[in-house]
C-alpha cells in the first residue's frame, strides 16, 4: 500500500506496532462491549462515570466499553503464564469531557500485567517515551509516585489522604493547602511540608531531595524516591524529557506506584497517560501487578495534517470511447509507482494534481 494513502493516525499505529512487537508484546484485540458490572465496580478507575448501557438478549445489562485496561486485565484472569505483554489498538465510549457529548475514542497502547519488576517498569516508561517520539516534534513527561501520597498520608496517622486533601495537591492550590489539610485534621506542619514539596522548583534530583528530606522518616517516601531516581537515570537520553512532578495523582485503590503524563509541544493537554496498578490487578485476580499506558491520537489530529499544495499526484481523464480496460491499466500503473491517482471524466472542481494525463 502506498504510504502516502494512509492516514497520520495509522503511520503512527504501524510505526508502534512494529516498535511494540519488537519488545514481545502481542496484539490483543477485545469486543466493543462488556458486562456493566465491571466498570460499576471500579467506577473510580474511569476518566468519566458516565457509561453507555443496554439490556443484552440474556438480561444482563451490558455497556460499550468506556475503558480497556479493565477488559485486558479481567482477560487476564486465570492465565498460566507469570507475565502477559499486550498491545493495542481500540475505541472507547465516554464523554469528552465533563457533561460533554459521548464520543468514539480512539486509543493505541500497551499493558504489562504479572509480576513487575524494575527492568518491567522502566521498559514501559521507555515505550511511553518512544512513542511519543514517534509523534514527532519535542516532548515532555510528567512523572510521579503513589508511594509518595502513601506515605505522606501514614506519617500523619491515616490510611489515605482525604479526597480534599488530594484535589487541592491536584490542582497545585497552595493558597488553600493550609486550611485544607488543618480542616481535616492533618495539621499545620504537614501543611507547609507539602506546600515546600509541590513548589519544590529546579531539578528532579532536587525535587527528589526535597521529599527525602521533608519525610526523612516514611519508608515509603524514601523508596518512593529511590525509585524514581534509579528510573530516571535508566532512562538515559530520554530521562531528560522527563520532569518530577507530585502534584501528578491517581485513584490510591488502583495506583500504586510510577504515574505518568506525556505531553508534546504546542498542545495544553496530556495526550498519554500511564501508570502502575497493582491494586486493579489484584481486586480482579489477574496476578501480582501490572502497569502500561495508552496514547490518544484524537488529539493529535493537528498535528497529522500535513499541509500540501495538490490534492493528489495524477489525474486521468478519460472520454467517452476510451475502453475501461485501458483507464485501469493505466490508474493501477501511475499507483504501483507510487502517486496517487484519480480516473474521472471530467475536471473536478476545486481539486489540484501534479500532474494530467488524458486518454
Amino acid at each position: 500500500m502506498n504510504s502516502g494513502a494512509l492516514s497520520g493516525e495509522e503511520r503512527l499505529y504501524l510505526s508502534l506496532k512494529g516498535l511494540f512487537e519488537s519488545f514481545g508484546y502481542s496484539r490483543f484485540q477485545m469486543r466493543r462491549f462488556e458486562e456493566y458490572s465491571l466498570y460499576s465496580d471500579n467506577l473510580n478507575f474511569l476518566r468519566s462515570r458516565d457509561i453507555i448501557t443496554f439490556g443484552g438478549r440474556d438480561g444482563r445489562l451490558l455497556a460499550l466499553k468506556p475503558d480497556v485496561t479493565l477488559s485486558i486485565v479481567k482477560n487476564c484472569k486465570g492465565i498460566k503464564e507469570r507475565v502477559r505483554k499486550v498491545y493495542y489498538r481500540e475505541s472507547v465510549y465516554r464523554p469528552d469531557r465533563p457533561g460533554g457529548q459521548f464520543r468514539e475514542i480512539s486509543q493505541i497502547g500497551l499493558e504489562y500485567v504479572g509480576e513487575l519488576d524494575g527492568y518491567a517498569m522502566l521498559e514501559v516508561l521507555s515505550l511511553a517515551a518512544e512513542s511519543l517520539k514517534a509523534v514527532g516534534g519535542g516532548y515532555v513527561m510528567d512523572i510521579s509516585h503513589m508511594g509518595a501520597l502513601e506515605g505522606i498520608a501514614e506519617s500523619c496517622g491515616m490510611s489515605a489522604l482525604p479526597d480534599e486533601v488530594m484535589a487541592c495537591i491536584r490542582s497545585r492550590n497552595l493558597h488553600d493547602m493550609k486550611n485544607i489539610c488543618i480542616s481535616c485534621g492533618m495539621g499545620e506542619d504537614t501543611a507547609a511540608k507539602l506546600r515546600t514539596l509541590l513548589s519544590a522548583g529546579g531539578s528532579n534530583a532536587k525535587k527528589l531531595t526535597a521529599l527525602r528530606s521533608l519525610f526523612p522518616s516514611s519508608e515509603k517516601c524514601i523508596n518512593a524516591a529511590d525509585e524514581l531516581e534509579n528510573l530516571l537515570k535508566s532512562l538515559a537520553g530520554d530521562g531528560a524529557a522527563f520532569e518530577v512532578d507530585f502534584s501528578l495523582i491517581n485513584d490510591p485503590a488502583y495506583y500504586n506506584g510510577v504515574i505518568f503524563q506525556g505531553y508534546i509541544e504546542k498542545f495544553p493537554r496530556a495526550v498519554l497517560s500511564g501508570g502502575r496498578y497493582d491494586n486493579l490487578v489484584k481486586k480482579l485476580g489477574a496476578g501480582s501487578g501490572g502497569a502500561g499506558f495508552a496514547l490518544y491520537p484524537d488529539e493529535l489530529d493537528f498535528y497529522f495534517k500535513e499541509p500540501s499544495e495538490y490534492d493528489g499526484d495524477c489525474l486521468v481523464l478519460y472520454g467517452k470511447d476510451t475502453q475501461s480496460g485501458a483507464v485501469l491499466r493505466k490508474v493501477k500503473e501511475l499507483i504501483s509507482s507510487g502517486k496517487r491517482t484519480e480516473a474521472l471524466p471530467f475536471f473536478p472542481e476545486g481539486k489540484r494534481f501534479k500532474e494530467i494525463i488524458k486518454l
